[in-house]
């Protein structure tokens, strides 16, 4: 039985986004080919990133809202615009920007690495350094190389990889909650 005293009180906002984040986490799927990525594959990718938003704190000064910059080819197409439609995190609007400029992502909240730019990915790194931005992408080996939250696919099932000691340069908070999820957590 939880007693309300200011060690263990509930708040309400953080339970919500803890039950949304298990639901996206937990919800059955069908099989996913490994050969050609599927809408659905990439509406689970687009909760994960909301997900990610949710549970990450950038420092102060906090900007007036949170721009999701999609770096190189999109890989989701309208998915991610449908799924994070009006979407929130912590009172501020996720804005969704597309953009093949290096340059431009000093400017995000959060980038998403796509697998089309990977090979340029040390270059986002190095453009970045110095920047409270989160890097997000879906490719084998990118949270080893400097991403701080990889997508991975094992098993027909998504999960993600965290690179602690990036975010930590970058100055963002990844939260517990959010870290004893990952498949494997890097510091």
């Amino acid at each position: 039985m939880l007693m309300s005293t200011p060690k263990n009180r509930i708040h309400w906002p953080r339970s919500q986004r803890w039950c949304l984040l298990l639901l996206a986490l937990l919800l059955p799927r069908a099989v996913m080919s490994a050969e050609a990525p599927t809408a659905d594959e990439y509406q689970i990718k687009a909760a994960y990133i909301y997900n990610f938003a949710t549970f990450t704190e950038w420092p102060e000064p906090l900007s007036a809202q949170i721009s999701l910059c999609i770096y190189g080819p999109d890989p989701f197409g309208t998915t991610l615009d449908t799924v994070l439609a009006g979407k929130a995190v912590g009172g501020r609007p996720l804005v969704i920007i597309r953009t093949n400029s290096v340059e431009s992502l000093v400017d995000c909240s959060m980038v998403f690495v796509s697998a089309g730019v990977i090979s340029n990915l040390q270059r986002v790194l190095d453009t970045l350094r110095g920047h409270s931005v989160l890097t997000v992408a879906d490719s084998p080996g990118a949270a080893a190389a400097g991403v701080m939250l990889n997508m991975t696919q094992q098993s027909n099932r998504i999960g993600f990889e965290a690179n602690l000691g990036a975010a930590r340069q970058h100055r963002l908070t990844i939260s517990f909650q959010l870290l004893r999820l990952a498949i494997q957590v890097i510091n």
